[in-house]
């Protein structure tokens, strides 16, 4: 690739799609150069020389090395914090970090049509960067990585999203990026992925740039010409139509999600009871998920009633080894009609297995006490703490809802790695809240399917179930607690 081309913004957004970090301790085994040949086999558009530890004159033999491995592939070779080595050999570019060298003094050494790219760490950093004198930013770690233990505080995706929309200049993501993290990272804006140990050292770098390459070029094309998302319910049904998975899938057609649902039991009830429970036996629950898995794409899962150890366990290594996406875990365990939907000894699997694989949970405040084994939470100040402790037993976000606090309003508390944030709405005076539950967390995984931010996709599902309770007045079903109106913006009449 010729020098004058890099500096264009959308060729060297192309160059950002699958970057290449490389590290000599992880390459040591299968040798750096051939990592780096069978990785651009395997489709890396940019790589990076970094080795902190070598001198200018280790960087340079090792860097003439490797341009003459990407000579005639159109990668640019980029040397981290050493002008002297990528003045000598040549190199395309230059990295520098925030404590290094400035892109200023970088930009008047290496000339007008290298490559500067700069370390950002923070928000602030991201929209400092001057596009007159850098050409693309790092946004870095987005995850805590062992390749660089000197980095700072991870973003997490949502400080990456905030990164990205800080500055207009190419932006590439790095930090603990493995193949699990392309869809959600790519969905921030970012323009591409750095990669390194899920590179160098693998047994196979051609076949593990591959699957990464395809992940990033499949996630870019459906932000380009967007899918129809798809979202898989894993519960208990209900003949009723109120709740369950009958109410997920007609959420997730109220949202515009493809919607698929494997049972875990099948109720006898109505909107004034459960009158029986058949629980479906663990080995076609298994059956039922991996026919799921083995042909179709699944952007979310929602997991409503679990019924047993055995169906908890089963999900959970089901989840543990297929899903890359999003799961949100609604821990049903009584009925509304207060039938117990989750045996005693199913609860600690729920905890120990399914709250660690979960993007976020929903817990109502009697749900959030048992799985704490502490009394139900009475004030908001009490609803914080619970929320707090429980995503401290794995799961990536707790919101925790308060409909059963004695308030005029009906609050939930989300506590997320950003803190605490509260969603209050109106308490509608209705006995139609069966379902409800289910069709927030329905509601919430939809939202997550279609790539959306944790915060938007709860405050947009709270308001839907909310105006779903309002309109419920339009259906007459039943004579206990009815349904609320899944399709109230649907139907018109």
């Amino acid at each position: 690739m010729e020098r004058s081309m890099t500096r264009d913004a959308n060729t060297m957004r192309a160059c950002l799609r699958l970057y290449l970090v490389t590290d000599p301790l992880l390459c040591a085994k299968a040798g750096l150069l051939h990592t780096v040949r069978e990785a651009i086999a395997g489709g890396i558009s940019m790589v990076q020389l970094r080795d902190k530890t070598a001198t200018t004159e280790e960087r340079i033999a090792i860097g003439r090395a490797l341009m003459r491995v990407l000579h005639g592939t159109g990668v640019p070779l980029i040397i981290n914090d050493d002008i002297d080595a990528a003045l000598a050999i040549g190199a395309h570019g230059v990295h520098v970090g925030q404590s290094d060298l400035t892109p200023r003094i970088v930009r008047e050494r290496m000339g007008p049509s290298a490559i500067v790219g700069l370390s950002c760490e923070t928000v602030a950093q991201a929209a400092a960067a001057d596009p007159l004198l850098v050409d693309y930013v790092g946004m870095s770690p987005v995850l805590a990585t062992p390749t660089k233990r000197d980095h700072a505080a991870a973003l997490g995706f949502t400080g990456l999203e905030a990164a990205r929309a800080a500055t207009t200049l190419p932006a590439v993501a790095i930090g603990g990026m493995h193949l699990e993290h392309v869809t959600r990272v790519m969905r921030t804006g970012v323009d591409g992925i750095a990669v390194v140990s899920a590179v160098c050292g693998q047994p196979d770098p051609r076949a593990a740039s591959l699957a990464l390459r395809q992940a990033i070029d499949e996630a870019v094309r459906d932000m380009t010409h967007p899918r129809i998302p798809n979202a898989l319910t894993i519960a208990g049904s209900d003949p009723s139509g109120g709740a369950g998975i009958q109410a997920d899938l007609k959420t997730f057609a109220a949202q515009r999600v493809y919607g698929m649902a494997a049972l875990t039991a099948l109720t006898a009830q109505n909107t004034r009871g459960v009158a029986g429970v058949h629980v479906v036996p663990p080995v076609f629950v298994l059956q039922q998920l991996e026919s799921l898995f083995d042909d179709i794409r699944i952007d979310a899962v929602k997991i409503g009633m679990i019924a047993t150890a055995d169906i908890a366990t089963t999900v959970a290594d089901v989840l543990e080894e297929r899903m890359r996406g999003p799961v949100v875990l609604d821990p049903v365990m009584i009925a509304k009609g207060g039938a117990e939907l989750l045996r005693p000894d199913a609860v600690d699997a729920v905890r120990t297995r399914l709250l660690p694989l979960a993007t976020v949970i929903t817990p109502n405040l009697a749900e959030a006490a048992h799985l704490l084994n502490m009394p139900m939470a009475s004030t908001r100040a009490e609803m914080e703490t619970q929320a707090t402790l429980l995503r401290a037993l794995g799961p990536q976000a707790v919101l925790l809802k308060g409909g059963h606090l004695t308030e005029e309003r009906s609050p939930d508390c989300l506590v997320t790695s950003d803190g605490v944030h509260w969603f209050d709405g109106p308490r509608v005076a209705t006995a139609n809240t069966h379902g409800t539950g289910c069709t927030l967390s329905a509601a919430i995984a939809a939202g997550l399917a279609g790539g959306g931010n944790l915060l938007t996709v709860v405050r947009t599902a709270k308001q839907y179930v909310t105006d779903a309770i309002a309109s419920a007045h339009r259906l007459t079903v039943g004579h206990g607690h009815g349904p609320t109106h899944h399709f109230h913006n649907l139907w018109n009449r």
